[in-house]
């Protein structure tokens, strides 16, 4: 627990503080002072876009480009008067060259991670399935360093959402095991379109954050309690719904908003939050809700 807190304080705010105050001080040529400003933002692009803000407090990633901005306007006032190149020693070249080649990997990793944003397949548009607050995806788009269910061909465009509270956090406390302190818990979920019901699973427990690690149980589904509507052809999959909250049985004609069941933490789930996929023919739909793709670190402030 603590190894993971200390992991992602250092990835989401030491690291790149330490890369701006770099930036920030005066270097003996303005070529050192360039590589590290390379540094700093492709670093601050790639860790903006896939870093975990749910954990760590949504908004505080703004602080990170604020940070940045503060930066460049340091290096450009301390580096005026410095001479472009280095001097002819080993010492003065790798100053330069070392932050270059440390940029080109964070450059070539922010590329593959904005790129999650695009699909070429005909997504399948929804409705919004969740009301009433600012909910955070905290897995989403087209490239597994965006979402991890993209390996899967099934699932390669599911989402999993969860909501935040007004300081940015999912939840009240680090990891906790209470599932009443995670903001998500028990919020009502809504048809995302208008079908029939496939299948329409209930009676699976809901699990404690801390027993994820030993596993599911024998016979629980992966999904845990949850909802298939097809619409239209696509079958659209709402998993790890609260023990009893199913509201609706195989073969009911539902209509677009109508309640189906709560928000839970049963099946195969680390913490409550909501898995949502549309598959065809055993292959992974684009979702869109509103024409917007939604991708990790989006945020919608869903009203009634």
């Amino acid at each position: 627990m603590w190894l993971q807190f200390f992991s992602m304080i250092s990835i989401h705010f030491l690291v790149p503080f330490t890369f701006l105050t770099t930036l920030g001080k005066t270097a003996k040529n303005k070529l050192t002072g360039l590589s590290w400003l390379l540094l700093s933002l492709f670093y601050i692009v790639y860790i903006y876009t896939t870093g975990s803000w749910d954990w760590l407090g949504y908004y505080f990633r703004y602080g990170l480009v604020a940070g940045l901005l503060f930066a460049v306007y340091r290096a450009y006032r301390n580096h005026k008067r410095a001479p472009f190149w280095p001097e002819r020693t080993w010492k003065s070249w790798s100053g330069a060259v070392f932050p270059f080649v440390l940029s080109l990997v964070f450059m070539f990793i922010s590329i593959y991670s904005i790129l999650g944003l695009y699909y070429t397949e005909d997504p399948i548009a929804l409705h919004f399935p969740l009301k009433n607050g600012r909910y955070y995806v905290a897995h989403g788009g087209n490239t597994p360093i965006m979402n991890y269910h993209n390996e899967y061909l099934p699932q390669q465009f599911a989402l999993d959402i969860v909501k935040i509270n007004t300081w940015g956090f999912r939840t009240k406390g680090w990891y906790p095991d209470d599932l009443h302190k995670y903001a998500i818990y028990g919020d009502k979920l809504y048809s995302p379109c208008s079908g029939i019901v496939r299948k329409a699973v209930d009676g699976f427990e809901d699990r404690l954050p801390s027993d994820f690690k030993n596993g599911l149980p024998e016979g629980t589904h992966p999904a845990g309690n949850h909802v298939v509507i097809e619409c239209d052809g696509t079958e659209v999959y709402v998993a790890h719904m609260q023990k009893g909250s199913v509201q609706v049985q195989e073969g009911d004609a539902v209509d677009e908003n109508r309640w189906i069941g709560n928000v839970g933490n049963s099946g195969n789930t680390s913490e409550p939050h909501l898995h949502i996929h549309a598959e065809k023919n055993g292959i992974g739909v684009p979702i869109t809700f509103g024409d917007r793709f939604l991708i990790r670190n989006s945020l919608i402030r869903s009203v009634e």
